[in-house]
């Protein structure tokens, strides 16, 4: 036997868990992973973002598929994986049709090259309460609302803008996106907080006849937020500060901006929580 005829058995490497394993997970399969049969899959979030905006439009992925000129499955590739991104220029197209920026859609669309966003490129105002806020502005921006109202805690909008129920309602029949979120009067705290969720549930469980998305939010809303279109308008509470004196910030919505980022993450987290109210004619049937 020649040397070269001899082999030497080649050392196994040990398998090492993937890169996407959650932190304290294994660092080696065992080796019932090994077997052909299991397969780890990682899933992906999906794309909430380009879900929602198709939603409030009453588009389907396909009707939009064939506006873009793309297979119906790319589209629903796109919702069901956010790190799927489409070519820049089908996502500017598609972009542009749904009436949105790009990066709002897909905020790492430009990769590495866009620059940093900083609080200030978001901040546009403050105010040291309500009653500094110019009072135009809050009729102005519900009556120019071209995509989306989000309502979540109480800004004592009804005292404010005139006939607002019958102008969320005008919105949602335009298929403008209108959603609002008040406090639960069971779960609130003190007499003024649950006669101010009696107030919003009067004001506001009504729309619900009218497809307006009412819920209520089982504990303590410290933060109140207007959101609509490109608008972010946001109160904090502050402890031993009656709401009225809390600041006001309005900010511009940035994809990337960080404050933008922290409010609208806030949003989302109570939207999960909230339990959607029952229109009045289906309380009237049961």
């Amino acid at each position: 036997m020649t040397a070269t005829s001899i082999r030497r058995p080649v050392a196994s490497t040990p398998v090492r868990a993937s890169v996407d394993a959650p932190a304290g997970a294994c660092s080696h399969l065992s080796p019932a992973d090994l077997r052909p049969t299991t397969i780890r899959t990682v899933t992906s979030p999906c794309n909430e973002r380009l879900r929602e905006t198709l939603l409030s439009l009453n588009e389907s992925p396909a009707d939009f598929a064939g506006k873009l000129g793309v297979d119906p499955k790319t589209v629903e590739r796109w919702i069901g994986n956010a790190n799927r991104h489409p070519h820049p220029r089908t996502a500017y197209l598609a972009a542009r049709l749904l009436d949105v920026d790009v990066t709002y859609l897909w905020p790492s669309i430009h990769g590495n090259r866009t620059s940093k966003i900083s609080g200030s490129d978001e901040l546009t105002a403050c105010w040291p309460g309500r009653a500094a806020v110019p009072h135009d502005l809050w009729p102005r921006l519900l009556t120019e609302a071209q995509r989306r109202i989000t309502i979540m805690g109480d800004f004592g909008l009804p005292d404010l803008i005139p006939n607002l129920p019958r102008l969320l309602a005008d919105k949602t029949a335009r298929r403008i996106q209108v959603r609002i979120i008040i406090t639960d009067p069971h779960t609130a705290t003190n007499p003024i907080d649950t006669a101010r969720a009696l107030a919003a549930e009067a004001t506001y469980l009504p729309l619900t006849d009218h497809g307006v998305n009412v819920a209520r939010y089982p504990g303590n809303l410290a933060t109140t937020i207007l959101w609509v279109d490109d608008d972010l308008i946001v109160r904090t509470g502050i402890d031993g500060c009656p709401a009225a004196f809390a600041p006001i910030i309005h900010l511009r919505a940035l994809p990337n901006g960080p404050l933008s980022r922290l409010y609208l993450t806030s949003l989302d987290t109570i939207t999960e929580t909230a339990i959607p109210a029952a229109s009045t004619t289906l309380r009237a049937v049961a």
